[in-house]
């Protein structure tokens, strides 16, 4: 066999060959390397769906929140009106970065009461909640694309005309009398966040015996579901000091939305303006209580709350910022460790291969005798590593997954239902299969590369004669 006949069809068949014969010190040469990448995928994995739930659902990284300013011994601080909002909305050319979408918020800003869910959740009795603090009002336009039919997020009274009712006039079906206006209303349409629900799932429901998990019921029993507030009266016995005598109005749920308040019910804006004018004054009903901006890459944040800053605003803290420190920072020690044991087992390999190479040095000197080139026998020793790291890389990514299946298993079968519990809290991406397959091969092929190099500089005479 010459050096020109020696093509991959041989260089392959001498490969299993070798592997063939070694295969006991092949297969614990592999074992360090499954060790270390089945670690290694582990904790990546892990990280991908933590980071999913708790910066993609609980604290959204994509978003940054403008408040006004504390209140200082010299004032309250500027307060964000349409305009303020205009211009974090569009900050301009100087700033360089524009956000997404901008969407304020105001606060329900004086007492406010409701009751409701007798039928829903099949108590026997409504439940009774304070809104005052926990309801804000948004634009409906910001969620236009999430609310669909036949529920929807609109400002009913902006959009529509309501009919007269009473003395006879019976109102449509789907609307009300309202006592004090004697008109048809449509019930204020109602979102609740994801995290009000999980909250509610994770602890009220199993605390209370025949409540059910939303969830299973959300879409044929729970959305649409209607309940009563009286505004201008709290259970806390606290009323508004202005707009006259308490008024009661129906809410009905339309959907869940991330925008939504985290803790309370969050309605069309229009609806919490006239209610702040009439209960609080024109003043809360012109000043928002924040301004959320969506931005499409987490660098345009630097620049829009420096621009917030310098419009006289503050930003509200994020804890998705801390928390996505915190999980980096673990995720960098699991990795280090797994790339430790990597790195150990690509030092065990060379070893390895050494003596392989040693007890296999007369063989070397018939096939370089033979024909076979420098890189002849390089390609052996690297096809023989690669190999291995192929094996190794398979072998650990399946157990990874095998670990992390018994972890969901165990979280579903033992572990007790808690807000934002996930299905799985692992995400392996084909990304991650196909890297950690990889950093597999690249580290067996360079623990083999001394040998390799030292195989292929042997003499073919050196080589046969055993020195």
């Amino acid at each position: 066999m010459t050096g020109a006949m020696m093509g991959n069809r041989q260089l392959g068949r001498l490969v299993r060959r070798n592997l063939r014969r070694n295969l006991g010190h092949n297969v614990l040469s592999a074992i360090g390397i499954v060790v270390g990448i089945a670690a290694l995928s582990f904790f990546l994995a892990l990280d991908a769906g933590v980071r999913s739930v708790v910066l993609g659902e609980i604290f959204p990284v994509d978003r940054v929140e403008i408040v006004p300013p504390k209140a200082t011994l010299f004032g309250t601080g500027g307060r964000l009106t349409d305009k303020a909002v205009e211009r974090l909305a569009n900050p301009g050319v100087e700033v360089g970065v524009k956000p997404e979408a901008a969407f304020a918020k105001m606060l329900l800003s004086f007492p406010a009461r409701g009751w409701g869910g007798r039928q829903l959740l099949k108590r026997g009795r409504d439940f009774y909640f304070e809104v005052s603090g926990f309801c804000d009002g948004m634009d409906a336009r910001i969620v236009a694309d999430e609310i669909k039919e036949p529920y929807r997020f609109v400002d009913w009274l902006a959009a529509e005309k309501p009919k007269k009712c009473g003395a006879g006039n019976a109102c449509p079906s789907g609307t009300y009398c309202v006592a004090d206006l004697r008109e048809c209303h449509k019930p204020v349409p109602v979102l609740l966040s994801k995290h009000l629900i999980e909250l509610y799932n994770g602890s009220i429901a199993p605390s209370h015996p025949g409540m059910p998990r939303i969830p299973d019921f959300l879409t044929s029993i729970f959305r649409g579901a209607r309940f009563t507030v009286e505004l201008g009266q709290s259970y806390l016995g606290s009323r508004a000091t202005q707009g006259g005598a308490s008024i009661q109005r129906k809410f009905q749920l339309v959907g869940i939305s991330d925008k939504a308040i985290p803790l309370g019910i969050t309605v069309p804006l229009g609806y919490i303006k006239r209610w702040n004018a009439r209960y609080a004054g024109e003043v809360q009903a012109n000043s928002y209580s924040s301004v959320v901006l969506k931005v499409a890459s987490k660098k345009d944040i630097t620049p829009l709350v420096t621009h917030a800053k310098a419009l006289g605003f503050d930003v509200k803290e994020s804890e998705g910022e801390r928390i996505g420190l915190f999980i980096t920072l673990a995720t960098l020690l699991f990795t280090l460790i797994s790339g430790i044991i990597v790195l150990i087992s690509a030092i065990n390999i060379a070893h390895t291969f050494m003596m392989l190479i040693a007890d296999r040095r007369r063989e070397i000197g018939v096939l370089r005798a033979v024909g076979a080139t420098r890189g002849h026998i390089r390609g052996v020793i690297l096809g023989e590593a690669a190999v291995i790291g192929l094996i190794g890389g398979i072998l650990g990514i399946t157990v990874a997954i095998g670990a992390a299946s018994i972890v969901d298993w165990y979280s579903a079968a033992h572990v007790a239902d808690f807000p934002f519990k996930p299905e799985s809290y692992f995400s392996f991406s084909w990304q991650l299969v196909l890297s950690a397959v990889g950093f597999a091969i690249l580290f067996c092929v360079l623990g083999a590369l001394l040998p390799a190099q030292g195989a292929a500089r042997l003499e073919p005479a050196d080589a046969l004669r055993g020195n």
